[in-house]
């Protein structure tokens, strides 16, 4: 499998799905996955260590409140 970016040889695939090389491979200590079930207020939690991202990928975080998106500056 080649490098998503320059064709060397990969080493990874990243969290959108690039293979990509040692040089092209970003890694961050974890990210979490959250879910709630808003009928009985249960939530769970994924906390995936370890994750390599593509250069032109980046994580971003979300708030909802009553269903609607919550813009904090």
């Amino acid at each position: 499998m080649k490098c998503w970016f320059c064709g060397k040889e990969a080493v990874a695939v990243s969290i959108g799905g690039k293979a990509v090389c040692r040089e092209h491979a970003n890694v961050i200590d974890r990210i979490c996955f959250a879910k709630s079930d808003t009928s009985t207020g249960y939530a769970t939690y994924e906390w995936v260590h370890n994750v390599v991202l593509a250069p032109d990928e980046w994580i971003e975080w979300e708030s909802w409140e009553g269903g609607k998106k919550v813009v904090r500056t």
